[in-house]
């Protein structure tokens, strides 16, 4: 009978863990490597955590992994995590960084490639597992682009305007999913993302938020302008909403064809074909008498 009580206390104990909330713990797994490469949908893009396992890179995937680094314990629950603390972490997953992994360090303009900071899940955290990690995924449309062997190697294989961003006609604060640029007619390219304020900084207004994303797009404009007298751009700024929750930056689209015929006229000439020389005469000498 004592047997019995102390197995019925020990279902009660673990019951009431599990209404207060609380996880068991689980075996803690591997932390994330670099270079690890993932299959989940953009829904995560808008999440703290995803439970996906990490396949082979060899496989259909639609995220990799090129920046990993520890937490403390103080960090806590992500999923309880200020937004602040979050940004914090991830601090070193910058364009520039995920440019360099890349193989593109050089590039100037926007990409369809994005980055997607992950932590734990609540039962990885419980595991022991303390972690950020900051995947690389393509943008394609409304949704992810899957894709086989590693992000570099992709990149590597394409030509670098085949990860333009472009939005399928004029842009809006809720049209800009990147789609591949192919309509020169309809299509708008982006330009410019540029950061207005690092983590924790406080929105500056909107007054001072449009004002300054007019500027730099109507600079993008005339640097893009196919040498016609009123160049077109579109420019979309941070809401306070946004601003609060990360997303700080002023980009600027200009029509798709004025930015091609602006490539083309500002394209270098081509070496002159070189002209092949005649052999000179060989001058011959006559016998004298």
């Amino acid at each position: 009978m004592r047997n019995r009580r102390q197995a019925w206390a020990g279902l009660l104990t673990a019951a009431a863990l599990v209404v207060a909330g609380i996880i068991a713990p689980v075996p803690a797994s591997a932390d994330p490597l670099v270079g690890a490469c993932y299959d989940y949908p953009a829904s995560t893009l808008h999440k703290v955590s995803s439970a996906a396992p990490a396949i082979g890179c060899d496989a259909l995937h639609t995220a990799e992994t090129y920046y990993v680094r520890p937490l403390p314990d103080s960090f806590g629950l992500p999923s309880k995590a200020s937004l602040g603390a979050k940004i914090s972490a991830g601090k070193p997953c910058t364009v520039a960084t995920m440019n360099a992994y890349l193989g593109m360090p050089d590039r100037v303009l926007p990409s369809r490639w994005l980055i997607v900071p992950l932590f734990p899940t609540d039962a990885q955290w419980a595991a022991g597992e303390r972690w950020m990690r900051c995947d690389i995924v393509l943008q394609g449309g409304l949704e992810l682009k899957p894709f086989t062997g590693t992000a570099p190697a992709f990149v590597a294989a394409n030509p670098a305007d085949v990860f333009n961003f472009c939005t399928p006609k004029e842009p809006s604060a809720t049209k800009t999913s990147a789609y591949p640029c192919k309509d020169a007619k309809h299509n708008w390219i982006k330009v410019l993302d540029k950061e207005l304020g690092g983590a924790g900084s406080k929105f500056p207004g909107k007054t001072s938020v449009e004002k300054s994303t007019r500027k730099l797009c109507e600079n993008m404009g005339k640097k893009y302008d196919g040498r016609i007298e009123f160049p077109g751009w579109w420019g979309i700024w941070p809401t306070k909403r946004g601003w609060q929750e990360g997303r700080r930056s002023a980009q600027c689209f200009v029509p798709y064809g004025q930015y091609l015929k602006d490539v083309a006229q500002n394209a270098p000439a081509p070496a002159p074909t070189p002209v092949a020389t005649p052999p000179a005469p060989v001058a011959s000498a006559s016998p004298s008498a």
